[in-house]
């Protein structure tokens, strides 16, 4: 069966997903989390896990409960350290590519073998002693107990023991004269052995490895000399040297694609976790959602903007709810005063849920999407012959199709461009569009009275100015006028500000 992945509790049949952004990530700053978690997890192909979403829930269930086990300390660090491994394995296999003299490279490698298959023997090892209790990582322990017992591991690893202990096995005598060093059998009459000797007489003097290696560690290289007296040695021991070299051509393709996969989906976790240790320290609440494919109603306490946080930690949390048959919020309130902040947190939590990872907040209740839809405000293009509100309607329409009963709608001040009755109208169609549909939706609008048009959408307002909290109740009826006075200096405090220089 060979080892089952963590990410998918049943084999995906799409395959390893690929490295193409989803187009909301850049409205929601997706971008900006998904670049922190790949930099955090070591590895640039982490980033793809984070562009699919699940679509059910018993798969996002599967990944919640492998998180909760990366919480316990000790299941973290077994984890920790097979990514290490495999890291060092990788670095190793690399500048092994690089060495030109044959010895010496098959004696590096087998090293590396012994190094890569002790870290899986202790992950397995660890798994087990740790207690995960993770139906994931359970799955995982028993496979690479399967896969230990294996003919192909256990060849893999007695082959390359015996061949240790025969190299540590090799006596020979260096014979130098003058410019010129030969090799030759080992005498066993001890006339030349003064090794035991020597080496007793300076172990008080006897230091460990530098730090940061390990002992078995493979040197970094060998001068011109000593690669030449490895190949006399080589000569002298064709048997053993040409067993060596027909080893490593037979395991050239070590380590398992299997356990590669592993590492890469043990770094989606870590990743993610690391990402949001900083977060946690901040005092902010992280939580793990309870997500659900047939309930459309939500709700999120203190929720914020993870990517925000991760930048400045001092975020102001909100609440945001859904009850019953209410699917759209619509946020008004002046101009920065968080209301495109909000936003993506409603959108960033859809998706962070779907990725079956915890999300920012202090209890959240969502639904599983199976599409995230962004409509934000685009600058126009130099060049571009289309109107502002033309382009706003082309994508609107775009987005309209693409949607279905699942997905989840993130509108910001869409229709800014045109006059305030237009916009009222085009939004009011929007609206019953998405009504209709049945879609999840939070709508920043300057319509104040949008949320007055069905009883499937309820009004949030900013509490007060710059407060960068939001509330349920009625719009003032003053968003779009307030708006209009900012963008042209108008308002009362730019007017003041003004004056007073």
């Amino acid at each position: 069966m060979g080892v089952r992945s963590i990410l998918f509790a049943t084999p995906d049949p799409t395959g390893e997903p690929d490295d193409a952004e989803p187009g909301h990530f850049r409205d929601l700053n997706l971008d900006q989390v998904v670049r922190a978690v790949a930099e955090a997890a070591g590895a640039a192909g982490v980033a793809r896990y984070l562009h699919r979403p699940l679509r059910d829930a018993e798969s996002v269930a599967f990944r919640q409960q492998i998180f909760r086990d990366l919480e316990d300390p000790a299941v973290l660090q077994t984890a920790e350290r097979f990514t290490a491994s495999m890291a060092r394995t990788r670095s190793r296999l690399e500048a092994l590519e690089r060495r030109k003299h044959p010895p010496q490279a098959h004696r590096w490698f087998l090293e590396i073998v012994l190094d890569h298959t002790a870290a899986v023997i202790g992950l397995a090892e660890g798994l087990d002693a740790s207690g995960a209790a993770s139906p994931g990582l359970r799955a995982l322990r028993d496979d690479l107990a399967g896969h230990i017992r294996s003919a192909g591991f256990t060849g893999l690893l007695e082959g390359a023991r015996r061949l240790r202990e025969r190299l540590g096995e090799i006596r020979y005598d260096v014979l130098v004269r003058g410019d010129e060093v030969s090799v030759a059998p080992h005498e066993e009459d001890g006339r030349f052995d003064h090794a035991d000797r020597v080496l007793a007489w300076f172990e008080r003097f006897r230091q460990g490895p530098p730090s940061g290696e390990t002992e078995g560690a493979p040197a970094l290289g060998l001068d011109f000399v000593e690669a030449g007296v490895l190949d006399l040695v080589a000569e002298l021991f064709p048997g053993l040297f040409g067993d060596l070299a027909a080893f490593c051509a037979a395991n050239r393709d070590f380590p398992a694609p299997e356990l590669d996969r592993l590492d890469r989906e043990l770094r989606f976790y870590l990743g993610y976790l690391s990402f949001l240790a900083p977060v946690r320290a901040a005092g902010l609440p992280i939580c793990t959602p309870a997500v659900s494919a047939t309930r459309k109603d939500l709700l999120a306490r203190d929720v914020y903007d993870l990517a925000l946080a991760a930048k400045h930690p001092q975020v102001v949390t909100n609440d945001l709810r859904l009850d019953g048959t209410e699917r759209v919020l619509v946020v008004s309130g002046p101009n920065q005063g968080g209301k495109t902040t909000l936003a993506r947190t409603f959108g960033q939590l859809h998706h962070l849920a779907a990725l079956g990872c915890p999300v920012p907040g202090r209890e959240v209740r969502i639904f599983l999407a199976d599409a995230v839809l962004t409509h934000f405000e685009r600058e126009e293009a130099p060049g571009d012959l289309t109107s502002g509100l033309e382009a706003e309607l082309i994508r609107m329409r775009a987005l309209l199709k693409a949607a279905t009963p699942r997905s989840v709608i993130v509108l910001n001040e869409v229709f800014s461009s045109t006059t305030p009755d237009d916009a009222r109208a085009l939004s009011e169609t929007v609206l019953a569009s998405i009504v209709r549909l049945d879609a999840a939706c939070l709508w920043v609008s300057f319509v104040d009275a949008l949320a007055l048009t069905s009883p499937a959408a309820v009004s949030m307002v900013g509490a007060e100015e710059r407060s960068y909290r939001f509330v349920r109740r009625a719009a003032d009826g003053r968003a779009h006028a307030l708006a209009l006075a900012e963008r042209h200096g108008l308002t009362y405090a730019q007017i003041t500000a003004r004056a007073r220089r």
